[in-house]
């Protein structure tokens, strides 16, 4: 079960849609995959149809012992893609993580060891922009990687480095076995000059984290959330969907080089 969180400290840099899309195509590959909202805007909760939803919710996993990821997890249209509710929901488990005294930031950690490990193949992560957060925090401590995806303006390129900063903080203090899979653009529009640029010069700026692969703009990806689907079931032929199932790809082949199938 590999966990992996999409992170980056500046807001509007596709975390939600590329965590609904590269769960879509890890689907399509076979895998089986949760997705856990763990932002309080809720919108990885809102975007996808939901189609059997649980008689609890994560902050009734944070408060009460009895509670599990199991009896949290909602399955959505898709076959194979589940995912916990973020949104409003977690506002109690905020607040209850603020106000413990001591483990306040391993409880999630601690809830995903009783999560059957043949359960799902991923789970993916969509986090709030505040790397600050307590929920961002527990986030760090539990996962096993993080991918950071980038506009390109100039505060996402001059951001990344703050993002593996934290990472690497993170390493030293409270989790050693996490790691930066990896840095994706976003929002490309090839037709800038700026753009267009930053695809020639991207990787070779960060050659062990960029991916070659970058997500073009386009309107389908816009679609997509209106109609409750990743990509991918919604309009697989669409350049958005075949830039997510690349970069899945990729995902996938930088992993198995580190011994991960």
């Amino acid at each position: 079960m590999i966990k992996i969180a999409l992170m980056n400290q500046k807001g509007g840099t596709g975390k939600t849609t590329s965590v609904i899309n590269i769960s879509g195509e890890l689907i399509r590959h076979g895998k089986k995959v949760l997705i856990i909202d763990m932002d309080t805007q809720g919108n990885a909760t809102s975007n996808l149809e939901i189609i059997q939803e649980a008689d609890k919710n994560m902050t009734d996993a944070v408060i009460d012992t009895n509670v599990t990821l199991n009896d949290v997890i909602c399955h959505t249209v898709i076959d194979g893609l589940d995912i916990i509710q973020g949104g409003t929901l977690l506002g109690g488990a905020f607040v209850a993580l603020q106000k413990m005294m001591m483990g306040r930031e391993t409880v999630l950690k601690r809830l995903l060891t009783k999560l059957p490990e043949t359960a799902y193949d991923f789970i993916l992560f969509d986090c709030s922009p505040s790397l600050e957060s307590i929920l961002n925090i527990n986030v760090l401590v539990a996962v096993d990687y993080v991918l950071i995806p980038i506009r390109v303006d100039k505060n996402s390129i001059e951001g990344y480095g703050t993002m593996l900063e934290t990472i690497r903080e993170a390493r030293e203090m409270v989790n050693p076995s996490l790691q930066a899979l990896g840095i994706f653009m976003t929002a490309v529009e090839t037709g800038s000059s700026l753009d267009r640029e930053m695809i020639n010069e991207f990787p070779n700026m960060l050659p062990d984290l960029a991916f070659q692969t970058y997500i073009r703009r386009n309107i389908e990806v816009r679609k997509a959330p209106l109609a409750l689907k990743p990509l991918c079931f919604y309009n697989p032929r669409c350049t958005g969907s075949q830039d997510y199932s690349n970069l899945t790809n990729e995902i996938l082949d930088r992993l198995k080089a580190e011994g991960i199938k």
